[in-house]
């Protein structure tokens, strides 16, 4: 199995202000709310699995200053493909010394924080959601990293860096070197069984940084409470529907799932697997024969991560070795390789040689 991180450049600009009602009595232009990003700018939802924000996509900002302000609990910040936006306006207010920012910014359409967001606490950015179930093409949830502000910086964007909280899982069905061209191989079912799948997210503190005003990142926590399955059309790229009327043919490295929004979690043995059946053809016309393998189970927790090596034989004891991937991390694209070989039942034969004894002897006379 090959893993490979999910390089994350989301990233979303906000020039925030508090909501204080002391002002400068003659504030410059700049200080006034202005918004900006680092996206190109598109016309369509974004990507879930994505690395840019696109038209329609908003974010919910929590600030609070050291004035023990709140200037922003839960405000909706909307992008238009241009401009963030949000309203009423807030201002910068010089009375403090510095501002604290949060935010997490769900993928479906929220009308409020409080529809993602159970609890939290404005003054240090932690935060609980309500029960999610991820169905693999939703709840692509980013959560931004806190960011201070301090006085000689009011007026600038403030740039907040998202990361995903969830994980991204491809899995993909390739021919072994020993099957090779002597047989076609046909995927009829795929299932990923007993995978955490519904639960709660927690923010449950920011990392420290390397100096006063750097950004932290978020310290992620997952609680599943149920756990559920998935088939090739859950993925965010739909696999066309895999079955025995319908099977894939597998020339390459065939996508079975490709882009996949999991839950991280940790694995445990028999519990996370996936579930195959496929068929292996040889021959042709009246000498064709099919061998079919039938909801063929192997367990999560025993991939590694150590491409298959045909000179080591279809032994899975010996394919299948240490290092190997216990879980799902949060931010951390995955790819699973099945690969599917064969050991041709063939034969050999020797002859046993004539025995011979002594002569036996008979006078005719």
């Amino acid at each position: 199995m090959r893993m490979k991180k999910l390089i994350v450049l989301a990233a979303v600009a906000i020039a925030t202000v508090a909501c204080s009602r002391t002002f400068d009595t003659a504030p410059a232009k700049d200080q006034a709310v202005g918004f900006g990003s680092w996206t190109n700018t598109l016309t369509r939802a974004r990507t879930i699995g994505g690395t840019a924000f696109d038209s329609g996509d908003f974010f919910f900002v929590y600030g609070y200053t050291s004035g023990a302000q709140t200037p922003f609990d839960g405000t909706k910040v909307s992008y238009d493909g241009t401009d963030w936006t949000y309203s009423p306006l807030r201002f910068w207010d010089r009375n403090n010394d510095n501002y604290h920012f949060y935010a997490i910014s769900p993928s479906e359409s929220t009308a409020a924080a409080t529809d993602l967001v159970a609890s939290h606490d404005v003054t240090d950015g932690t935060m609980t959601t309500v029960s999610l179930t991820l169905s693999g093409k939703n709840n692509d949830i980013l959560v931004a990293d806190s960011v201070q502000v301090i006085k000689a910086h009011y007026g600038e964007v403030v740039n907040l860096n998202f990361r995903h909280a969830g994980a991204l899982l491809d899995v993909k069905v390739r021919k072994g070197a020993a099957l090779g061209d002597n047989g076609v191989l046909k995927i009829t079912a795929v299932t990923l069984e007993n995978i955490n799948k519904t639960g709660t997210l927690a923010v449950t503190g920011y990392n420290a940084p390397d100096h006063a005003t750097a950004p932290k990142k978020a310290i992620l926590s997952w609680t599943s409470s149920a756990t559920g399955s998935y088939v090739p059309a859950d993925g965010v790229n739909e696999v066309t529907t895999i079955s025995a009327a319908t099977p894939i043919t597998t020339t390459g490295d065939q996508f079975l799932f490709n882009n996949l929004v999991v839950m991280p979690q940790t694995f445990a043995a028999s519990q996370q697997r996936v579930k195959i059946s496929y068929t292996i053809t040889t021959g042709t016309g009246a000498d064709e024969q099919t061998n079919t393998f039938t909801d063929k189970t192997y367990d999560l927790v025993l991939f590694d991560k150590t491409d298959y090596d045909s000179s080591l034989g279809t032994d899975p004891d010996a394919q299948n070795t240490n290092p190997r991937v216990t879980g799902w991390l949060d931010g951390v694209h995955y790819t699973y390789v099945l690969t599917i070989d064969a050991e041709a039942i063939v034969f050999s034969a020797s002859m046993e040689s004539w025995a011979t004894d002594d002569g036996y002897y008979y006078l005719i006379n």
